[in-house]
């Protein structure tokens, strides 16, 4: 994040902690904890009293109840976003009261707690917010930290970079929507290289990847003994983004079943091992993103309307590449050089002009395979129009599988067709065989090809055989 060295300094420096809540004794208990973390209080019993405040002192955290005297703490949320939008604010909220945490989420609240409030989701909490960087008027971060960027200057894109820098700025639950090879992972790493959590791990997982018997224990993690052939306890995705992100990508495969165990996990904020019969807390930021439209599988009964609505509190949309047609060229000299190092081919103008005109279905994904293949075709320096292989217009090239169109080339492999082409047609072949031989039972094919019946069909959708 291309900030300067004083909006990076700590918070504690400010020391001071704005504390809103009518009852004496929520105040006592705050204002203990944070004594004892070296910071200083200014406590308030209602709305009035908070405005008050806020104009007087400079606050490095605001922490509130929702229910006040003279108000709603979503006021004290508001204002400050309107006002003082360098103080972070968090609310705490009656317990299982998941719908004024989520509306607090998307009036701009960083984060918020439960009653009975924890003590040690209260620190966590404090020290999260503390690690923001302090703004001191420095640019829109570029996203260029930790090797990951978005490259281009397009309206989209600049839009998106704009919306990056808020969501790193709160620990909402964040939903990133777009097509396959739109940069969802990327937009998710950036939100969470940008934010109070930089420093703790970032785990990504592909959840149409892991077969349904093992998600729980996958999730979780469990117990040395739960089941046969777990020898030594281990830990699962939640535990080791403790601190950090999970990012949950294609979160639209994931089971019914799976879905509630989710759902609990992040609104306790506790998981269970397989096999444990006590819980453990975790600190994790979700993410989560699929290239398929959430709320048709909400509609359509697949997945869980109350999930959605607690995944989906602040929606990221990431734009397709041709929609950014003018970020193109700065892409494909960024690409050009990761793939060649410091001497890449030069492309001619008439393929600069061919692949500006291209609808890329694949998108910058696509992109990066077709240049990747035109290296290995062209001839000497020059990368030329033909060298690409693009498919014209109208032209019948199915999909690699994510949305992106074939190469050129016969049902052999030859003419260019790239790697994963190849691939995908002898998975969609065998499965076909498959299912063919079993008579057109799922189940039966599933077994004779050594997967499971969901991941069966799973690949069956990604290849476009489930109609």
């Amino acid at each position: 994040m291309s900030v300067s060295k004083g909006s990076r300094r700590s918070r504690v420096e400010l020391a001071r902690v704005l504390v809103v809540d009518d009852e004496a004794d929520i105040r006592e208990l705050l204002d203990l904890t944070l004594a004892r973390m070296g910071l200083s209080a200014d406590c308030a019993a209602s709305l009035a009293e908070a405005r008050s405040l806020l104009e007087r002192e400079h606050y490095a955290l605001c922490l509130t109840d929702m229910r006040l005297p003279d108000g709603e703490g979503l006021e004290v949320v508001r204002l400050i976003g309107e006002r003082y939008a360098d103080t972070p604010v968090a609310v705490i909220t009656a317990y299982g009261s998941t719908e004024n945490a989520v509306a607090a989420l998307k009036a701009g609240a960083f984060d918020y707690l439960a009653k009975p409030v924890a003590l040690d989701q209260l620190r966590t909490l404090i020290k999260s917010a503390l690690s923001l960087p302090v703004d001191s008027g420095s640019e829109p971060a570029s996203g260029e930290e930790g090797g990951y960027r978005l490259i281009g200057d397009s309206p989209a894109i600049r839009l998106v970079r704009e919306t990056i820098d808020k969501l790193a700025r709160s620990q909402a639950p964040v939903y990133i929507s777009g097509e396959s090879g739109s940069g969802k992972e990327l937009a998710a790493r950036l939100i969470h290289q940008q934010g109070a959590r930089h420093a703790a791990p970032f785990v990504p997982v592909n959840c149409g990847a892991i077969p349904e018997n093992l998600m729980e224990s996958e999730f979780f993690g469990y117990r040395k003994g739960a089941f046969t052939g777990a020898d030594s306890e281990r830990d699962g995705f939640f535990q080791a983004a403790q601190g950090g992100t999970l990012f949950l990508d294609e979160v639209a495969d994931l089971p019914l079943a799976m879905q509630v165990k989710l759902l609990r996990a992040i609104q306790e904020k506790k998981v269970r091992k397989v096999g444990s019969t006590m819980e453990e807390s975790v600190d994790v930021r979700i993410i989560s993103a699929t290239h398929r439209n959430l709320k048709e599988c909400v509609d359509a009964g697949s997945f869980r309307q109350d999930l959605y609505y607690r995944l989906n509190v602040i929606e990221l949309r990431m734009p397709p590449l041709r929609e950014r047609s003018t970020d193109i060229p700065v892409l494909v000299d960024a690409l050009l050089a990761r793939l060649c190092g410091t001497r890449p081919p030069r492309l001619a103008d008439e393929a600069l002009q061919a692949l500006c005109a291209y609808s890329f279905p694949g998108n910058v994904r696509e992109l990066e395979n077709v240049l990747e293949r035109a290296i290995a075709l062209c001839s000497g320096e020059h990368i030329t129009r033909d060298d690409l292989r693009l498919t014209p217009p109208g032209a019948d090239a199915g999909t690699d599988g994510r949305g992106g169109a074939h190469a050129e080339g016969g049902a052999n492999g030859q003419g260019g067709e790239s790697l994963e082409a190849v691939v995908n047609r002898l998975e969609r072949q065998a499965i076909l065989d498959a299912l063919a031989t079993a008579a057109g039972d799922p189940a039966r094919a599933a077994a004779s090809l050594g997967v499971s019946l969901r991941s069966l069909a799973y690949r069956m959708a990604r290849l476009g055989l489930d109609r």
